[in-house]
Order: structure tokens, then C-alpha cells, then sequence
């Protein structure tokens, strides 16, 4: 979780947290949930999907967003799909609530079966509610449209499947569970035929275990203070008074409590991100300062008085802007704000220009595109021993652990990382997020620290594709051949590395397609900015 303040103009809502005062009061709240009745005490404005994770363990309920855009947290409240994120705990009193995990009372549906057969599940983070609600539908209507099944699901975001074998599995559900067979083909005998994928059990019963669903009980509760301005300086306060002055917080942690090299990136020689940024901010949601505590005292928390103090300054967002004459440096160290650039030559491209039959110019500007996976970051991290134990999302958990040894001062081999389902990742989950800011946590404290970051919160922190400004010409000879081609393009990086190297290098690669091009020049730049971190996604610098 985390808050962006103190400044109310530039802060991002956060829709998931509780607001001041609600977690003081407790009522108990009954209710049926998955055929049992159960009991409660929590405060009564809770959000449904909280008391199901938290309360109840039924994790199969998932949260993306705690706003009701996503759908991942969707459940049958008296046989109709409602978002449990957006329903109260004291309005489910006394109704009769279905997650994922009581669709077959622990057996696997026909529903179910079928998502196996079909392999509609992928990275499976909205696989239960995707379950939960075409199961509300073929209660209705067992023999459903095509359209029908659409407007079912239509309130369920998938980022992975493009909801063809999904919906496929809907239309098909009369497929019994004792009809699959999980063996895998014989050797040699593999091409030709459709397994059930090794994780799909798991998925499709809500039993799979993603970032934010295997939290210890005695774990601290983490809160990230980040940026509000794309571009500022800033300094503390009392932050010890501050911290004895709320009930709950067991420690505020900044650059100044980092043991290691407050340092990290994918590609060693130009990593420059710091885990909690010192001083300076210079882009918008990064982070400067941890709270830690209880995780009832957590969820109450208001971070608006916490003791900073920011001075903002002049930033640039496009690249244009960032290479003009006179701009200001984001680093010191990387002249006219260029990361790095990649370059490809052959023959003679302006030579074979000038003699083209025909030629052609054009130019073309991308934006930034967020990865939008479903499942936030999220993860908790322990000591065993003199062992750093990380349990997180991950696309690259050797990275991780390399990265977080050398921020924390550890050896790599006093660094465990412990993947967990990934709920989608795209690339962005290749790039080191709360991995160093949960170790810090739990070195300091000695407990158990875990963080899940908000809907808002990734979207803020984590990386992008890169936006492009770009421009060629190109030539071709009378049969309309293409004879040349000169390109160039800025990429812009952000505030930080990340993977600009990579794509700089791979654009001018691929930049000429498929296309033998005999004489060619292209440059690719990687241009820092005060905007969000440009990464990996799909395809990058291709």
C-alpha cells in the first residue's frame, strides 16, 4: 500500500485504503459463505473481498484494483456476481456468499473442467471470477449464446487469453472433471495433443498462490511514501515523533537506513535507480520513505501529516524537450540526457537516396503504454536465519536477488527469492519493484514485512513501453525494390534505466522489418526524462 503526499493537489486517491476512524469499530457480522455460516468481527465497512482474504483465507478472491474496474474480486452474493471489493461487510449480513472455492464444494466442476480442457486459464489471476460469474450464468441459462457469455463476463477483465478459449470453455461446459486426464503425453508423443497445463488445477479452484495471498499473520504491514511532483527536492522532518505519536507504527525507514548500495538496474554498468530516493525525486511516485506497522494500524493510517517537506522544480516529460539545447541534466553523469544510443551502418544510404526511383518520408510519435496486468505487485519478505527470504511476483527472480543483495548488504547467497504465480507480467515484473523495500523491512525490524501496492501504485511506479518520436526515409528502385533506408528515433527512458539500453540497441536492429536493405543507417537513442521508467514489454525495441 502506499500514499503519495502530503500535497492534496498532485496525490493520487488511493480507493483501497479505509478512511480514518472505521477500523476502531468492530460489529459482528454473520452471513453464509460457500454453504457454512460464519461469524465475523470486523468493522462493519470493511470491503467483503478484505474479510474473505484476510479474515476467512479464501484467497481465491482476488484483488486488482479495490475500485470495481477489474473484476478479479467478483463472488455470488445470493447467486448474483457482485465486485467484493465494493460491497461492505455489514452489507453481506445475513446473505449467502459463493467464492471460487465453494463452486464444487471442493470436487471440480463441469465449469471448471472445461477451463482445463479448453486451457482458458493462463497466468489465472482472473480465473475465479471469470468461474465465479459464468457460473451465476449457466445456473440462469444453461445454454447460453455466444453474445450471452460475453455480457456475462463483460465486467471481468482478462489481460492474457483475448477470452476466445474462455469463452469457448463457457459454451462447452458440460464436460465432466472425471473425463480429463492430467498425465502428461508420453515422450515422443507430445505434438498433437492438448494437456492439461501442470499449474491448471490450482488455478481454476483459487488455490493458486499470487503475491498478496500467502501473507504471514505477524507480518508488518508496509506503506511506501512516494513523490507527488515529477521533479523535486525534499527533507524530513521529526520522523521520530511523528512515528510515537501513531498507535501501531513500528518504524519509518528511509535512504539513510539502507545498508547496502542504494543502487539497482537490470544492466549493471548503467544502473541508477536507488531504492528510496535521497534528497531529489525526479520522477512522479517514487519512492522516498517506508511506514511500517501493524496491519489493523495500517489500513487506518493517514500519511497526510507525515514530516516532509517537498520543493518542486522545473521538469521535462517529452524527449524533445529533454535533448534541447540547454536542458537541464536528470543525471550528471549522462550528457545532453542521453542513457545511451545504438547504431547500424551499411553501404552507402545516402548515395543510393539520391539515386531512388522513388522515396519516401514520414514520421511517427508512440505514448507510453502501461502493462496493465491484473495482479499488482505484492510480497512479504523474513529472516531465516542469517537468510533473507523473499516470497513475490517475479519474472526474474535471479535478478531480484542480485539486485536486492547489493542494496541490503548482503551476500548473494544470504538472498533467497521464492516466486509465486505471477498474475501477469509482460515485462514490466522483470525490473526489481518491492523486493528491497520489504528486505529493508524485515532486517530492521526482525518480523516479517509485506507490501502489495495499490491499483494506482503500479501504475505510477512501475515501468512502460517506451514513447517513440521517430523518422525515416526510404528508397526503392523502379520495380519498387527497397534500395535504402536512414532512421532515427528518441526513446524516451524516464527517470531511470531500466531496459532503455536494450531497446536503443535492438531498435536500429530491426528498425528496416523484413527487408533486405542494402544500404541502411538507423540510430536509436534512449532519452532520460522526469516521466514514468520505460522497461520491458512485449516485443521491446522490436
Amino acid at each position: 500500500m502506499s500514499q503519495i503526499q502530503p500535497d492534496a493537489r498532485e496525490a493520487l486517491p488511493d480507493p483501497g485504503r479505509a478512511q480514518p476512524g472505521f477500523g476502531a469499530l468492530r460489529a459482528d457480522i454473520a452471513f453464509e459463505v460457500n454453504g457454512a455460516a460464519i461469524s465475523v468481527n470486523v468493522p462493519p465497512l470493511r470491503r467483503l473481498s478484505l474479510v474473505l482474504r484476510d479474515e476467512l483465507l479464501l484467497t481465491g478472491t482476488k484483488v486488482g484494483c479495490d475500485a470495481g474496474d477489474c473484476g478479479a474480486c467478483t463472488v455470488l452474493v445470493d447467486g448474483d456476481p457482485v465486485c467484493a471489493c465494493l460491497m461492505s461487510a455489514a452489507s453481506a449480513a445475513g446473505t449467502a456468499v459463493t467464492s471460487v472455492e465453494g463452486l464444487a464444494n471442493g470436487r471440480l466442476s463441469a465449469l471448471q473442467a472445461s477451463f482445463l480442457a479448453h486451457g482458458a486459464a493462463q497466468c489465472g489471476i482472473c480465473t475465479p471470477a471469470l468461474l465465479v460469474a459464468a457460473t451465476a450464468l449457466l445456473d440462469k441459462q444453461p445454454s447460453p449464446t455466444e453474445a450471452e457469455v460475453q455480457d456475462a463476463l463483460g465486467g471481468i477483465l482478462c489481460r492474457c487469453t483475448g477470452y476466445r478459449k474462455i469463452i469457448a470453455a463457457v459454451m462447452d461446459a458440460s464436460l465432466q472433471g472425471a473425463s480429463l486426464d492430467f498425465r502428461l503425453p508420453r515422450s515422443g508423443h507430445a505434438i498433437g495433443s492438448s494437456p492439461v497445463r501442470l499449474d491448471g488445477l490450482p488455478k481454476v479452484t483459487g488455490a493458486e498462490k499470487f503475491g498478496g495471498d500467502s501473507f504471514p499473520a505477524d507480518a508488518l504491514a508496509v506503506l511506501v511514501v512516494r513523490s507527488p511532483h515529477y521533479h523535486a527536492s525534499f527533507a524530513f522532518g521529526d520522523l521520530d515523533g511523528w512515528e510515537k505519536a501513531h498507535p501501531g507504527v513500528a518504524g519509518v525507514f528511509t535512504a539513510a537506513d539502507i545498508p547496502g548500495k542504494n543502487c539497482f538496474g537490470v544492466i549493471g554498468p548503467f544502473a541508477d535507480q536507488p531504492a528510496l530516493a535521497e534528497r531529489f525525486a525526479r520522477l512522479r511516485g517514487e519512492a522516498v520513505a517506508l511506514v511500517a506497522g501493524e496491519r489493523e494500524a495500517m489500513l487506518d493510517l493517514d500519511l497526510s501529516d507525515f514530516p516532509i517537506r517537498w520543493t518542486e522544480l522545473p521538469h521535462v516529460l517529452q524527449s524533445c524537450e529533454a535533448r534541447a539545447e540547454g536542458a537541464k541534466l536528470i543525471h550528471e553523469n549522462r550528457p545532453a540526457n542521453l542513457l545511451t544510443s545504438g547504431f547500424v551502418e551499411r553501404g552507402d544510404p545516402e548515395a543510393a537516396l539520391a539515386g531512388a526511383a522513388f522515396t519516401v518520408s514520414g514520421a511517427i510519435d508512440t505514448s507510453y503504454v502501461e502493462h496493465a496486468y491484473i495482479e499488482p505487485e505484492a510480497g512479504y519478505a523474513y529472516l531465516d536465519g542469517d537468510t533473507l527470504v523473499v516470497v513475490a511476483c517475479t519474472q526474474a527472480p535471479y535478478m531480484d536477488r542480485d539486485e536486492t543483495a547489493k542494496v541490503l548488504g548482503l551476500a548473494v547467497d544470504k538472498v533467497r527469492i521464492v516466486p509465486t504465480a505471477t498474475g501477469g507480467g509482460f515485462g514490466s515484473k522483470l525490473d526489481v519493484s518491492l523486493q528491497p523495500l520489504i528486505g529493508l523491512v524485515a532486517i530492521k525490524t526482525g518480523r516479517p514485512a509485506a507490501l502489495a501496492y495499490t491499483r494506482n501504485e503500479s501504475m505510477v511506479s512501475t515501468t512502460k513501453r517506451h514513447p517513440a518520436e521517430m523518422k525515416a526515409t526510404i528508397g526503392a528502385d523502379a520495380d519498387g525494390i527497397v534500395t535504402s533506408m536512414i532512421f532515427e528515433g528518441d526513446f524516451n527512458t524516464g527517470a531511470y534505466a531500466s531496459w532503455g539500453p536494450t531497446v536503443a540497441n535492438r531498435v536500429p536492429v530491426h528498425a528496416s522489418g523484413p527487408y533486405a536493405t542494402p544500404n541502411y543507417r538507423a540510430e536509436g537513442r534512449a532519452i532520460h526524462t522526469h516521466g514514468p521508467i520505460s522497461g520491458a514489454f512485449r516485443g521491446f525495441g522490436v
